[in-house]
């Protein structure tokens, strides 16, 4: 699966609210998402597993978000995609390739929301059914356990489960389970919000990558 493809999946992951929830759970995730939304910048670390149950295979890879105000550049693996405020820049380095592209709407059915704006990680969402399990605890970390029902049935994913630090109301690690049988276990690391990131960090600097074939495709 194209590494393109699991990005706006991990996203879903965060701070999705719908009415339909149970009480408490709708309060722990609107506490995470109006302290996230105060921030002016994060940047994280991140790790994740795709786990396929029908072929039984694992792939891990780590990855790193920088985000300030609506501009946003991630790196992993063989990607870099930077968003300047006005166009996307997607470097794959297997093919030495460069996509320029316009932000596109989110589609959340999809999962496709994250590429579009990033700062959608953080805000309320009304498309899921949300339901406080427990409280467990992940190394030292006391959290709770929240599970995340989408409310339209097309979507290509069954259910997701978060764990938000009971303390920092910080979201620690997100499984996505998937129609076709495929996981996406998210795990979150290295959180800093608030720290001070150079302007240069969200622009696309084309002379880093000689000989890349580039394709633009803004309509």
């Amino acid at each position: 699966m194209r590494i393109l493809l699991l990005i706006p999946v991990m996203i879903i992951s965060l701070i999705p609210v719908s009415a339909q929830s149970d009480p408490e759970a709708k309060t722990i995730l609107e506490k995470v998402s109006s302290k996230n939304n105060s921030y002016k910048t994060i940047m994280t670390n991140f790790k994740y597993t795709i786990t396929s149950m029908q072929d039984n295979e694992t792939h891990t890879e780590k990855g790193k978000i920088a985000m300030k105000g609506d501009q946003f550049h991630l790196s992993m693996g063989n990607t870099d995609i930077t968003f300047d405020g006005k166009n996307i820049y997607t470097y794959l380095k297997e093919a030495n390739e460069i996509n320029i592209t316009k932000p596109e709407p989110s589609n959340t059915s999809n999962g496709d929301f994250f590429l579009s704006n990033p700062r959608d990680l953080f805000k309320v969402k009304n498309d899921f059914k949300a339901k406080l399990n427990n409280e467990i605890n992940i190394g030292s970390i006391t959290c709770y356990e929240i599970d995340l029902y989408p409310v339209n049935l097309k979507t290509k994913y069954l259910r997701i489960r978060t764990h938000i630090d009971k303390n920092t109301f910080q979201i620690i690690d997100t499984k996505i389970f998937m129609k076709d049988g495929t996981n996406y276990l998210i795990e979150l690391s290295n959180f800093q919000p608030n720290i001070n990131i150079s302007g240069t960090e969200f622009l696309f600097d084309q002379k880093k990558y000689p000989g890349a074939m580039v394709n633009d495709i803004r309509f």
